[in-house]
């Protein structure tokens, strides 16, 4: 239906008894007759499912047949109508009554419905850790000492040269680090087979036989 144009708000369906009465009502307030409503509503009583939908003219017959792709049945005729009386061309009062034949047809389908199934959900959870480590911290120091000396062989070449020498003090810091890691998978997975299931069913069938009443033959009148 929503692929004929239908809005999922605009469709509405009435199944079980306890709703005949609502659906009825409901087909009244959007202008259907009476006599209409109160077939629909008994149809309703018998089992059927009605589908209500509000669906502008253009996409009705697209709707209509997907209706009839998924097995919709026409609405059942009253068994017996009345017709008031009418007059006959000599002036006599003529009364008709009319009992119809009826026979259900049986369309046997399948539907799919839900029977429940699981769902897996991630939930993060968090794990205080904590350790202790040793830490190293570094400083320089400079220290002028007063020396008198000669100056040793060793030393004479160097004497005179300009020279640099640095000495850098480190400190150490924590540092974390992380890696993440698989250690486990859920898979959710379901498999389908098919069956073959016999459906029994009764379908119902009214005929009409004619029988004479009141006086036998050969009885005065």
């Amino acid at each position: 239906m929503v692929a004929a144009g239908c809005q999922e708000a605009d469709i509405e369906t009435f199944g079980g008894a306890d709703s005949a009465d609502k659906a009825a009502q409901g087909l009244l307030g959007h202008g259907f007759d009476k006599e209409l409503a109160e077939q629909y509503s008994a149809a309703i009583r018998q089992g059927h499912t009605l589908v209500a939908a509000d669906i502008a003219d253009q996409d009705a017959d697209a709707a209509e047949a997907i209706l009839d792709e998924n097995g919709s049945v026409d609405l059942p005729e009253p068994p017996a109508v009345r017709k008031p009386a009418q007059k006959a061309g000599n002036g006599a009062t003529v009364e008709q009554e009319t009992l119809q034949s009826v026979k259900e047809e049986v369309e046997i389908g399948k539907r799919r419905v839900a029977k429940g199934g699981l769902k897996a959900v991630s939930e993060i959870t968090e794990t205080p850790i904590q350790e202790t480590v040793t830490l190293r911290d570094e400083a320089v120091d400079v220290e002028h000492r007063k020396v008198d000396r000669p100056l040793r062989p060793d030393e004479e070449k160097a004497a005179f040269g300009e020279k640099t020498v640095e000495l850098m003090a480190t400190s150490e810091t924590p540092e974390i680090t992380k890696e993440a890691r698989v250690v486990g998978e859920v898979v959710l997975s379901k498999t389908a087979s098919e069956q073959e299931k016999t459906v029994e069913t009764v379908a119902r069938r009214s005929d009409v036989k004619v029988e004479p009443v009141g006086n036998k033959p050969g009885n005065k009148r």
